[in-house]
């Protein structure tokens, strides 16, 4: 995700804060994931473990997906798209 102004300046507002109520030994790199931690838009982690975790669970029912040609078949002709020359 790009990073937006309003991003940048909530960064520094936070991380000034910081520093003047005793987060002064703290790295720059601390400071950037405590304020992640307190926004939404960055804690894709769990979502992307649960995601991970019903594939594996297909898997162990035998489910092994599609190949990717058939899905791109498939899409070609719902879609319409006709093979380029």
């Amino acid at each position: 995700m790009p990073t937006s102004l309003d991003q940048l300046h909530s960064f520094q507002a936070y991380a000034a804060a910081r520093l003047q109520t005793g987060g002064a030994q703290l790295e720059i790199d601390d400071l950037l994931e405590e304020w992640k931690s307190q926004h939404a838009e960055f804690r894709t982690g769990h979502d992307d473990a649960l995601a991970v975790s019903a594939s594996l669970r297909d898997i162990e029912r035998g489910e092994r997906g599609a190949l990717v040609e058939d899905v791109i078949a498939d899409l070609k002709t719902r879609y319409h798209v006709a093979e380029a020359k």
